[in-house]
């Protein structure tokens, strides 16, 4: 093979590889990456979704839970978005020159005052959507929201002890 026609054939491959490169490119930019969009709408939908499956909820009752959901949707963004906030502050504190204890004190207070309000949304979101629940349904609802308490909690492998 002579110099020229390796060459030719180098940049032949060459200019098939970018082709590729660019056209992979544009197929990962240009669809909206339907796994994504899927386990997103299963997230909104998961709890209900759970509710009728697991616990065996009504239509009126997971209309209930949806009115629910719905009234508490801003609130819980707006509490996440203070807690995100009061995060930040804190973090920024690492830039000043000279920060004294009582400054990051104040802002780690801040954080475990939104903190606690998140908590007790949350805990009022689940005490009312107990309150929808049948007698018969609760003992199933109670077993089954574990799972929910488990990845909000972020826990990995360890079993709690009242399982």
């Amino acid at each position: 093979m002579t110099p020229a026609t390796k060459n030719r054939s180098l940049i032949s491959i060459i200019v098939f590889l970018l082709i590729t490169n660019i056209a992979m490119l544009v197929f990962f930019l240009v669809t909206n990456n339907p796994a994504q969009k899927s386990s997103r709408s299963k997230d909104q939908n998961g709890m209900s979704d759970m509710l009728q499956k697991e616990v065996g909820f009504s239509k009126a009752q997971l209309d209930a839970y949806q009115s629910l959901r719905k009234n508490q949707l801003n609130t819980l963004h707006n509490l996440f978005d203070q807690l995100r906030k009061s995060k930040m502050d804190f973090y920024n504190l690492v830039y000043s020159l000279q920060v004294d204890d009582s400054s990051v004190n104040k802002a780690a207070d801040a954080i475990a005052g939104r903190q606690k309000a998140l908590d007790l949304h949350m805990f009022n979101h689940f005490k009312m959507v107990r309150d929808i629940c049948t007698p018969g349904q609760l003992p199933k609802f109670d077993s089954t929201i574990q799972k929910v308490f488990v990845r909000m909690t972020g826990r990995t492998g360890r079993e709690h002890p009242h399982n």
